[in-house]
């Protein structure tokens, strides 16, 4: 894997389930104002990433695509964005 670039599940659409979901490799991002940038361990997909997936909760939380899920994370603090001061690298 090159330096710049990172891991990750992603999907293009929604629909399909897991049919849709591939392994790609993408640039790593930055973290912007207020964020933090995370070296992942793990991650899982839940039932709220399904539905999300699905379409189901699309008025609620529209994505652009592609779209990486995985909300339930563990990892470490790699970068920190202006204005984060609960965390630290």
């Amino acid at each position: 894997m090159a330096k710049n670039l990172m891991h990750a599940l992603q999907y293009n659409n929604y629909g399909r389930g897991a049919a849709v979901l591939k392994h790609v490799e993408v640039p790593i991002p930055t973290p912007n104002k207020g964020e933090i940038l995370l070296k992942l361990e793990a991650i899982s997909l839940n039932p709220a990433d399904w539905k999300i997936q699905k379409g189901m909760l699309r008025p609620f939380l529209p994505r652009k695509f592609p779209f990486i899920p995985a909300s339930d994370v563990a990892g470490e603090v790699v970068k920190v964005g202006p204005g984060v001061t609960n965390y630290k690298v």
